[in-house]
């Protein structure tokens, strides 16, 4: 069942925030390279009274001039494949037609995820990539050039401990095993679930581990819960191995958060505005799809299995797919972004002094996407 994300934006959202670098409401922008303009806007985009670029004021045709002129303009696109279900709005946009739609010569697929895909973008190698926002934002403060354009769906982590053991929510003392390495984005995750449940850091030992070795970790008692994937604790609790007892899908502090983001090298964005804003377009109607119905997002998995994307059972590609949201707005992306920068701050990850304000203009790219049709 689709849950609203209204009263998570009512708390967030109800105090006032100054956007700074954006200008009076209304005001049309000068371009992206106007530091007084906020990033990806571009002459003809209108910032609105929320501070969000609005592209609508520019015709179809003017936009495919704009895009003519761009270095990106009939250059294949470099995407990060993950395999999995996470990033399943980028392929969705491709073989629906959307991508093409734009005038995007193509998406080239490379096989790469996590901090690796986050360091593609960083040096320019990828063009485009799917992230966790509580990954990206950490590495947003030591100066990696890495922006955020569009919020993507919620969910993909979760808690698990032994199917037959005692343990149903996180006790101090416990030693967790995280999927990958410490200060990654598993680990950061686990974070976030002990801050909630009103516990330190130090108050658990945190061990990292290869997804490979999570579940013997746990049935060797190396460790007393794993936090990873989604698709890795499915498999654990579909075995009777294993039970959830924190989820970033299902519990009421984490279901309505923004989990991933579509990212791009922040030059990129600045010499290819309009190409960043076309891709951002196609992939936000994927998104809209796949939140429509059911039955299409079984119908992405059908897509997915047959074009060899994802290795898995249609049903578990169903179920995994239905535990997420999707089509999340601008609002949305900023309200999550705040969250988890407090938090980290709280926890120590940002410096007490972390500008999010600052944060918010520098790492986000703030489109109006309330006027795209599907």
């Amino acid at each position: 069942m689709k849950r609203s994300v209204k009263n998570f934006l009512a708390l967030i959202l109800g105090i006032s925030v100054v956007v700074s670098g954006c200008g009076p409401a209304g005001k049309e922008a000068s371009g992206s390279g106007d530091p007084s303009q906020p990033l990806g806007a571009v002459s003809g985009t209108v910032i609105n009274e929320e501070g969000l670029i609005d592209y609508s004021a520019i015709s179809e045709e003017e936009l495919t001039a704009l895009y003519e002129k761009e270095p990106a303009y009939n250059q294949t696109i470099t995407v990060n494949y993950t395999g999995s279900l996470c990033p399943v709005a980028l392929p969705v946009a491709k073989y629906l037609g959307f991508v093409e739609e734009e005038g995007i010569k193509s998406f080239d697929f490379v096989q790469i995820s996590g901090s690796a895909a986050r360091d593609g973008l960083a040096s320019g190698n990828l063009t485009v990539a799917i992230g966790f926002l509580s990954d990206w934002l950490l590495y947003y403060q030591n100066g990696e050039e890495v922006v955020s354009t569009l919020a993507l769906h919620s969910g993909c982590a979760s808690a698990a401990a032994l199917k037959d053991s005692d343990i149903t929510k996180f006790e101090k003392g416990m030693k967790i095993g995280v999927s990958g390495d410490i200060g990654g984005v598993f680990h950061n995750i686990g974070l976030r679930f002990i801050n909630h449940d009103g516990f330190s850091t130090d108050d658990f030992t945190w061990v990292a581990l290869e997804p490979g070795t999570l579940l013997a970790a746990l049935q060797e008692g190396q460790v007393d819960v794993i936090v990873a994937s989604d698709e890795l604790i499915y498999n654990f609790v579909e075995d009777g191995y294993a039970k959830v007892i924190r989820s970033q899908d299902y519990d009421p502090d984490f279901e309505n958060e923004v989990c991933c983001s579509l990212g791009f090298n922040k030059d990129f964005v600045k010499n290819n505005p309009v190409t960043v804003y076309k891709i951002t377009r196609a992939v936000y109607r994927a998104s809209k799809w796949l939140e429509a119905s059911e039955e299409n997002r079984e119908k992405a998995v059908d897509l997915l299995l047959d074009k060899q994307y994802i290795s898995t059972t249609k049903e578990m590609g169903v179920e995994l797919i239905n535990l997420l949201h999707y089509g999340f707005g601008t609002k949305e992306l900023v309200a999550t972004t705040k969250v988890i920068g407090q938090e980290y701050k709280d926890l120590g990850l940002l410096p007490a002094d972390f500008d999010l304000t600052n944060a918010e203009e520098q790492f986000l790219v703030k489109y109006d996407l309330t006027k795209i049709a599907q």
